[in-house]
């Protein structure tokens, strides 16, 4: 199949991907997001980094993500759903050196996700203090506040990675059907004949061997990424990475098959560049404030 034939193949199979990613995110339910923090407390004492409380923090979590909180819970706000289906959906975490404890929930509107962490936290601290206080005393330290912002699904996201997995499969596509055939073995003819003229070998193709991208890197503004952009990136900053190197050639060769007149990029694909290259960005930066 010749270059143009490949490029028509790929954009085939980014336009399939891009189809199977609208019909994905047609399927998913809306998700959004709500968070709040209880804070462990000495009696009498002001929050602050303790050891002990913090390793106290670790096991209230590990205690509040349970079924007596979440069963509570449910019951008070009348859900048709059980404690067990509850949790699933709740998130509980704490960090090194902190007495807070993290609480997440997902639901279908912002103001359900909202008042079910509401009502988890306010059981949770009752429970705890009637178990454990008062020498240390749970808290509602952040109120629960709703992400107005849907945490699935992602339109934009979705048809992004559709677009780039659909062209890298059709890539695949195009080396394994370039690959050359294994020779046929042809078993000598019984009866002696005359040698035959040898074959003039044919002039083998020599690919030219790509210029190497002018620099320095300077990272564009989203919206502004072009290709020549990406393979400048990737050719000062990775050696710095050597084992993801081959991976990210991969991306950029993808690239190449979407981009537009003049090297630019569409929106979804700058949106992988942004996080599939955040390591080799975040290196230039740094080595730019140098």
């Amino acid at each position: 199949m010749d270059r143009r034939g490949d490029r028509l193949l790929v954009l085939a199979g980014a336009l399939a991907g891009l189809a199977l990613a609208v019909l994905v995110t047609l399927l998913q339910d809306d998700v959004y997001r709500a968070d709040a923090s209880i804070a462990l407390v000495r009696q009498g004492q002001p929050p602050g980094s303790d050891p002990e409380l913090a390793q106290a923090a670790a096991a209230a979590a590990e205690l509040l993500h349970s079924r007596a909180v979440a069963e509570s819970a449910a019951a008070n706000l009348r859900l048709h759903e059980s404690g067990e289906d509850l949790l699933d959906r709740t998130e509980l975490s704490t960090e090194p050196e902190s007495s807070l404890v993290r609480v997440a929930f997902e639901a279908p509107s912002p103001e359900e996700a909202r008042r079910t962490v509401q009502e988890l936290t306010e059981v949770a601290t009752v429970l705890y203090n009637d178990r454990f206080g008062p020498g240390t005393v749970a808290s509602i330290w952040e109120a629960p506040r709703a992400d107005g912002d849907r945490v699935s699904p992602r339109p934009a996201r979705n048809l992004a990675l559709g677009a780039l997995v659909g062209a890298l499969l059709a890539k695949l596509l195009v080396l394994w059907r370039g690959r050359p055939l294994s020779p046929v073995r042809v078993p000598a003819p019984a009866v002696p004949v005359a040698a035959p003229a040898a074959p003039v070998p044919a002039e083998e193709s020599v690919a030219e061997p790509q210029p190497a991208p002018a620099g320095p890197f300077v990272e564009p503004r989203l919206g502004e990424w072009t290709l020549h952009d990406v393979e400048l990136l990737l050719a000062e900053q990775g050696p710095a990475f050597p084992d993801r190197v081959a991976e990210l050639g991969v991306y950029v060769d993808s690239f190449r098959d979407v981009a537009g007149p003049g090297g630019t990029l569409p929106g979804g694909v700058e949106g992988i560049v942004e996080d599939v290259f955040r390591d080799l960005i975040a290196r230039a930066r740094t080595t730019s404030a140098a």
